[in-house]
């Protein structure tokens, strides 16, 4: 492969998620993943919110206009070994559940909007709820 055609240290660095009301996305996403701003003051513009142990990619909070249109090009998977817990606790901090969603036969996921609309997914799959990084 030609050095214009190799990955070399290009890689998924945040997600970003477009978001109408700052102070509620952060404090929504704060608690659902237990993540810390990365700055020190809030800006109502956009925010990046890290993992305080430094094992997980960072979320970043983007603020927009715009309601999420749907359907969704992308959306976030949360993986988890305790899938129903995550739902309630997520709900509990003002997440709803998409109720229309067609769901298939043995459905290993729940879709949730956030408080923004944002649809994302809690994902029964404990297997994959742990990253091993590789040397």
């Amino acid at each position: 492969m030609s050095a214009s055609g190799e990955v070399g240290d290009l890689h998924v660095a945040t997600v970003v998620i477009n978001v109408s009301d700052m102070v509620r996305a952060v404090a929504f996403w704060r608690a659902a993943l237990g993540y810390v701003p990365r700055e020190s003051e809030l800006d109502p513009e956009f925010m990046m919110l890290v993992d305080p142990h430094s094992r997980r990619i960072p979320v970043s909070l983007q603020r927009t206009d715009d309601r999420p249109s749907q359907p969704v090009r992308v959306h976030i998977d949360l993986y988890t070994s305790e899938q129903q817990r995550h739902v309630d606790r997520l709900l509990a901090l003002g997440a709803t559940p998409v109720e229309d969603w067609p769901y298939p036969p043995e459905a290993d996921f729940v879709v949730l909007r956030d408080p923004d609309g944002n649809e994302f997914c809690v994902i029964d799959q404990p297997e994959l709820s742990v990253i091993t990084p590789h040397e």
